[in-house]
């Protein structure tokens, strides 16, 4: 049976329709860009390479010109002006960046149906960061399979996790190499759920996936040994995170929740375990149980290394009243003082972060958002904190876009290594398209 396309809920659709307001014309917030406008239908993953060329899938129209199901955007940093754009007809395509200036691309190819069907299979492939198309390659054994995680590091490795009905597949193109290998198979019953992979610097994979109402994690050393699977945690359709360091510390989180038909009464439960390098994985950590009773909607919690043996993690959160965004760091596997980023008073969800390797980090959050759906009477809007590289904590929310623009769906956050300016994706309901905000950097 084929796999629909992916596409904005019934529901989401009514509730803006609902909510339509009258708008100014498009500003900008400072120190956000006015939003530069996007080919595409909607905003998809993003990377920028070392040397700081941005690459962002969008979501196109197959109907329509240039007739696939994605694009490829080259994009400039700093002004988000669209450098270029290359067909990719690819669904549920992700991006990443590695080695100095080069990109990954993956994807579940469309079938003769004319979306992904039988037909289908995950194609993978890489090119140049400031230009040209991937050179996709169909990976054999994937039929019925859709890319989960994409990642990259600066040494030329590049890792893939797909999920299919009774199958997990990790596969990995080593540096210097111009294939990607399955290195993994994970047979799964029929309540598995999500998989992530994430990538050392020095080539260590990290693998989390669900299955059985548990969150089970498996580790490869940079030789090509795999670890024991190690059982972390009560998991129920949960939204997967997974990291790893210079120092070879691995890092999980996840929100879980069990929902039915886009509800739910059950409480979401944001947890976290980490390991040091050559160590095994210490005890749980219940981050917080979000009581609204209400769906929390994706991505519930977000994790990303932000220098030797330091990450971050935020995630959506509950005051008792309100839905709130929050972040804590992370100081060698020690979760510190968490802070909240969204004002009191407002219903906020969390979008997505990207961090950089001194430190500087952004979180992307948005407004008016009852754990997935819109507030009644209220208008979605996008807003972002930037924390500094010497800074403990981040500054106050900086509104991206302003009330012209009403964000529906979840952002794409991140950060140019190279002018270590901030970069906001977002897609704007009413005008049916995605946009891109840049920010000056934080000093220092």
């Amino acid at each position: 049976m084929g796999m629909p396309l992916p596409r904005l809920r019934p529901a989401l659709a009514l509730s803006a329709a609902l909510l339509a307001v009258a708008a100014p014309a498009a500003f900008a917030d400072p120190p956000w860009s006015a939003p530069a406008g996007l080919p595409g239908a909607g905003n998809g993953p993003a990377t920028v390479t070392a040397r700081g060329s941005l690459a962002a899938i969008v979501s196109s129209n197959r109907t329509q010109p240039p007739n696939t199901a994605s694009q490829l955007l080259r994009v400039d940093p700093g002004t988000g002006s669209v450098r270029s754009s290359t067909p990719v007809d690819l669904a549920g395509a992700q991006v990443a960046a590695y080695a100095s200036d080069s990109i990954a691309v993956a994807g579940t190819s469309i079938g003769p149906s004319g979306t992904v069907d039988d037909a289908s299979r995950v194609r993978a492939g890489t090119a140049r960061g400031a230009s040209g198309a991937p050179a996709l390659r169909t990976l054999s054994g994937t039929q019925g399979q859709n890319v989960t995680a994409l990642v990259g590091n600066a040494r030329g490795d590049v890792a893939l996790a797909t999920r299919g009905l009774r199958t997990r597949l990790i596969y990995l193109r080593r540096k210097g190499t111009s294939t990607f290998s399955r290195v993994l198979t994970i047979n799964v019953s029929s309540t598995a759920r999500g998989v992530t992979v994430a990538l050392s610097p020095d080539g260590q994979l990290l693998v989390a996936w669900e299955d059985r109402h548990e969150v089970f994690a498996r580790h490869r050393g940079a030789r090509g040994t795999w670890g024991a699977a190690h059982t972390l945690g009560p998991g129920i359709q949960s939204d997967l995170q997974a990291a790893m360091d210079s120092t070879g510390r691995m890092l999980v989180a996840w929100k879980s929740q069990r929902v039915n038909e886009g509800e739910s009464n059950a409480p979401a439960v944001v947890s976290f375990m980490t390991a040091a390098g050559g160590h095994g994985f210490g005890s749980r950590r219940t981050i917080e149980t979000v009581g609204a009773a209400r769906f929390v909607g994706s991505p519930g919690v977000r994790l990303q290394v932000s220098g030797d043996d330091r990450a971050l993690l935020a995630w959506s959160g509950f005051d008792g009243a309100r839905f709130v965004v929050r972040a804590a760091p992370l100081d060698r596997g020690h979760v510190g003082a968490r802070q909240q980023l969204s004002p009191a008073g407002v219903d906020a969800v969390l979008g997505d972060i990207a961090t950089a390797n001194d430190g500087r980090a952004l979180v992307l959050w948005r407004s008016g958002v009852l754990g997935a759906d819109p507030a009644p009477g209220a208008q979605p809007q996008l807003f972002g904190n930037v924390r500094a590289s010497a800074a403990a904590t981040f500054g106050g929310s900086e509104a991206i876009g302003g009330t012209a623009r009403t964000v529906l769906s979840a952002p794409t956050a991140a950060i140019d290594p190279k002018t270590r300016r901030p970069i906001a994706l977002f897609t704007d309901f009413a005008a049916s398209r995605p946009f891109v905000s840049v920010r000056p950097p934080t000093v220092p």
